[in-house]
């Protein structure tokens, strides 16, 4: 069940961005070492020593009503998967075929997440910067 949690590094990033929603989970971390997934319903307001530990689609979600940003994973033709990104302006976003497309085959859906995910914090931050 842990794979459908935001890894801790995005978890943090997206405290720090501002993401305080209710969560099923936190990281704990009173080990920094190795923060430890532990499953109760938290919000990071709860939470002194850790982070609330979103799932990927809660994520994805609040960076879109946060920020009007949207990430799409999408299969490749080589049984891979990409993503695209995108800013939504009054709820229009670009439909299939893409134009563009980030260009990069993930092995797994996996790791297309969180490399999404990744640039969509990355474009948050670049805003605010």
């Amino acid at each position: 069940m842990k794979e459908q949690f935001v890894p801790y590094e995005l978890a943090l990033k997206l405290k720090e961005l501002g993401f305080n929603e209710e969560c099923f989970g936190y990281y704990d971390c009173t080990s920094l070492e190795n923060p430890e997934l532990v499953l109760i319903k938290i919000t990071n307001r709860d939470f002194m020593f850790g982070c609330a530990a979103p799932l990927w689609q809660q994520a994805f979600d609040w960076l879109l009503k946060e920020h009007n940003l949207y990430g799409v994973i999408i299969p490749t033709i080589t049984m891979c998967w990409t993503f695209k990104t995108m800013t939504v302006v009054e709820y229009i976003v670009e439909v299939p075929p893409y134009n563009h497309v980030d260009g990069t085959d993930y092995s797994t859906i996996e790791e297309a997440h969180k490399a999404c995910l990744e640039k969509l914090i990355e474009l948050v931050e670049t805003k605010k910067g």
